[in-house]
């Protein structure tokens, strides 16, 4: 785990909640929901933005930006889920979450399991793609 290495500790300035779609049965009814899998907001941390400007339709204005998170290798996290993530929320800051959506995680190993840096983690391409207008 990154907070193992002290110079490391504060890496993971962000949290996220990670919602994903599951079949739900009820009676003779099948459908889809989406539920939270996590109990407490997990640390991460975003990096490499690409954040284009709006983009301009006949009927809406979107904003469209790839980017890649980091977070603990523990992390229950799929391709598709929707994530939550609020910017400085592992250091108190009460910012408004953004959502995004999860590409496939890839996992990073230390070469010795982690026992020298400690800088295992896994890292998760983000999408995001909203319409702009009044919230």
């Amino acid at each position: 785990m990154i907070f193992d290495n002290p110079v490391f500790r504060s890496w993971y300035t962000d949290t996220v909640d990670i919602y994903r779609v599951v079949p739900v049965s009820s009676g003779n009814l099948d459908r889809q929901e989406r539920v939270k899998v996590n109990a407490s907001p997990v640390p991460c941390r975003i990096y490499s933005l690409s954040k284009d400007g709006p983009n301009l339709t006949a009927n809406a204005a979107r904003e469209r930006s790839s980017q890649k998170m980091a977070c603990d290798l523990s992390v229950d996290i799929k391709a598709g889920d929707e994530l939550m993530i609020i910017r400085g929320g592992n250091l108190s800051y009460a910012n408004e979450p953004e959502r995004f959506f999860a590409g496939n995680p890839a996992d990073y190993y230390d070469p010795v399991g982690g026992a020298l840096t400690g800088l295992q983690h896994k890292e998760v391409g983000l999408l995001s793609d909203n319409i702009i207008g009044k919230g």
